[in-house]
């Protein structure tokens, strides 16, 4: 039973190698974009803050046109 245990941490380690060498290979391809003048995304850590700015956002563009639809 230990022998099961060492091989399958090897094996799970050489997976987890192999994944992040590949992983390596495709950034640069992605580093050469040209950079944009939109909001980056959100990052994974501040999901619930994006949430909270978006809906912001979309409060205040429905009271703009609330006001401008009042004006005669």
């Amino acid at each position: 039973m230990r022998y099961v245990v060492i091989v399958a941490l090897i094996v799970a380690g050489v997976i987890f190698f192999r994944q992040q060498t590949a992983h390596k290979a495709e950034v640069p391809a992605q580093v050469a974009a040209q950079p944009t003048l939109t909001p980056r995304p959100a990052s994974e850590h501040d999901w619930a803050k994006a949430a909270i700015d978006r809906t912001n956002e979309v409060r205040q563009q429905v009271k703009r046109e609330r006001a401008s639809n009042e004006v005669p």
